[in-house]
């Protein structure tokens, strides 16, 4: 049994009465297990869930879904408190925090993966909800496949898969996901083509940036602009960025990728556990959509940890001593890049991916990892040579 209360965290005095409550299960793709409605004081009650795996519970407020997720007792039960926001339709209060594409040359075509942060500082606190989008990403000329977006709601969230609507006009994609107060992220992968080692790109920005950063793989891919300008290439994990900006919304840029030497395979690895993953055999493994998708969002989430880490690095060096928030932010990269590891494992397991793609992908992950591990070392080193001067 569940006994929750919502609360409205615009104004508590005004209780959400009579909202849709949903029970869920996520192991079960998120089915929906009980269906009711809270009183007029915004209080609820499910009862005969089961205990034996993890329960959420969705309210949907004005067209807004909040989560919660439920801790039963040894009895059973479990209490569960939802914030709840009011909504409006003004930006007042809300900027992007982050914005960057990471570009893979990938034989002939060229991944692409952007990202966009909001932060939610409303006050009183909102949930931002506007009928023609809460998040628009311009269409890139040539796209090959429709755009796979996902959104995370604060840094200690789930990313979730979400629908992309696009745009009358066919030039732009958009998202009705609210921003609720704190920090959204979205994450858009798309594909284009790279014929004859060159593409144009065109990018239209909807919300005002500040800067914006290009981070490209492999480093001798070069990307040419207006206000864009190359600051920072890694051969060792063969990688370049470029930044621009600031831009003010509704201007659009052009960028043009040209050359770019294809990535070697690294050599093969020892795999987790010390053992030797099975070679042939009769029957080749065929990826499932699973594995497919793997074998695209791998490299340029990958390619994602690369871009966060080096600015993380360049944060970290300015940064006064004791920055607990950096050593946490570099933290939670490293528990996400143990998840994506630990992921990739299970998919080599149960076939979902081939050898070749697996060995090179967790190649690549554990180099993140010894990436982190220096830039822990060089930011504590710092701290402590900054406190005895």
């Amino acid at each position: 049994m569940i006994e929750g209360k919502l609360v409205n965290g615009t104004n508590p005095s005004v209780p959400p009465a009579k909202v849709g409550i949903e029970a869920i299960a996520p192991a079960q793709g998120m089915s929906v297990l009980k269906s009711l409605v809270s009183d007029a004081a915004g209080k609820f009650r499910v009862e005969a869930l089961p205990t034996d795996q993890p329960i959420m519970i969705r309210a949907n407020y004005k067209s807004a879904n909040y989560l919660a997720v439920a801790t039963f007792d040894s009895a059973g039960k479990s209490q569960v408190e939802i914030l709840v926001f009011e909504p409006t339709t003004s930006m007042e209060g809300i900027r992007v925090e982050d914005e960057g594409i990471a570009f893979k040359l990938a034989g002939d075509r060229l991944l692409a993966r952007e990202t966009i942060s909001f932060n939610n500082q409303s006050n009183p606190p909102r949930t931002f909800m506007n009928p023609d989008g809460n998040c628009r990403f311009s269409k890139g000329p040539g796209l090959l496949e429709p755009p796979q977006l996902e959104v995370t709601y604060r840094k200690d969230g789930m990313p979730v898969s979400q629908s992309l609507l696009e745009s009358a006009d066919g030039k732009s994609y958009y998202s009705l996901y609210p921003l609720r107060p704190g920090i959204t992220t979205f994450v858009i992968d798309e594909q284009f083509p790279y014929t004859g080692k060159t593409y144009t790109y065109r990018k239209q920005f909807y919300q005002d940036a500040g800067s914006f950063e290009i981070g490209v793989i492999p480093q001798d891919m070069t990307v040419s602009g207006q206000g864009v300008t190359k600051i920072q290439t890694d051969p060792q994990q063969n990688f370049a960025v470029y930044s621009g900006g600031p831009v003010k919304a509704g201007s659009e840029v052009t960028w043009t990728f040209s050359g770019g030497t294809p990535s070697a395979e690294p050599a093969p690895a020892e795999p987790m556990g010390g053992g030797e993953p099975a070679t042939g055999g009769a029957v080749k493994p065929a990826p499932t959509d699973v594995g497919r998708n793997a074998l695209i969002i791998g490299p340029l989430l990958l390619m994602g940890f690369v871009v966060v880490l080096w600015f993380a690095y360049n944060r970290m060096q300015t940064a006064a001593p004791g920055s607990d928030s950096r050593a946490k932010e570099l933290k939670e990269r490293r528990e996400q890049l143990l998840t994506y590891l630990a992921d990739l494992d299970r998919q080599y397991e149960s076939r979902t991916i081939e050898k070749r793609d697996y060995l090179r992908q967790r190649e690549n992950g554990k180099r993140q990892l010894r990436r982190i591990a220096l830039i822990s070392s060089n930011t504590k080193t710092s701290g402590t040579a900054a406190l005895n001067s």
